[in-house]
């Protein structure tokens, strides 16, 4: 699936009604479930105008998945992260505000969470393209939402922030394998169910915060 760099003029009214149902479709149906014809007539345009827009289906979704995240990234609360005390406190927080937006945003969810998980739906080609997605996406947030934490916690002068992240980003692939394990085992779940990895997560900062051998 090579990169498209599509210069034809959009016009913003038909890209929303594209992007809106597309969301709609992708969410509840699944990648191969969509159909781009449905979407056309949902969106009331004709299929030649996705298809001169955004090239192919693949590229849709990867452009319905920006547009669904752009979604929560326009009311999502930062602060509700970087102003947690500690790492610990960032997760409840954040996993009690995520089921929050959840309700609120569900297709965005769903598809969002249903893209993560790799559930077996979408082309391989297309999936490494979603992986590229999400890696952006964990780089953005490690420096967003997680470096405002460090900076206030008394870290080790002989430890640098820099490998604190590293770690992080290992607990984020390892959590990562988890929930795609748990999501292809339980399609329909979503954040309510997830008790078991957050718990998990929380284990894991708490022994990169605090080690494992008794004090």
């Amino acid at each position: 699936m090579p990169d498209k760099n599509f210069q034809v003029p959009m016009d913003p009214e038909k890209v929303t009604r594209i992007m809106q149902t597309s969301l709609s479709i992708f969410a509840n149906r699944g990648y191969r479930g969509a159909k781009t014809d449905i979407i056309a007539e949902e969106a009331k345009v004709s299929k030649g105008i996705i298809f001169r827009y955004y090239g192919d289906k693949a590229h849709l979704y990867i452009a319905t998945l920006k547009f669904a995240s752009a979604n929560l990234t326009q009311v999502v609360d930062y602060s509700v992260w970087q102003d947690a005390q500690d790492l610990d406190e960032m997760i409840i927080n954040a996993t009690k505000y995520k089921i929050k937006l959840q309700l609120q945003f569900p297709d965005e969810f769903k598809l969002l969470l249903d893209a993560y998980a790799e559930l077996g739906d979408a082309p391989a080609k297309l999936k490494h393209k979603i992986a590229e997605f999400y890696a952006g996406q964990t780089n953005d947030n490690m420096g967003n939402l997680i470096d405002p934490i460090l900076e206030r916690l008394p870290i080790r002068t002989d430890i640098t922030k820099e490998a604190i992240q590293r770690l992080m980003l290992g607990i984020f692939d390892q959590v990562a394998s988890e929930t795609k394990a748990f999501m292809q085992a339980n399609p329909d779940a979503d954040l309510t169910d997830f008790d078991e990895i957050i718990n998990h997560v929380r284990l894991y900062i708490d022994i990169l915060e605090n080690g494992f051998l008794k004090k």
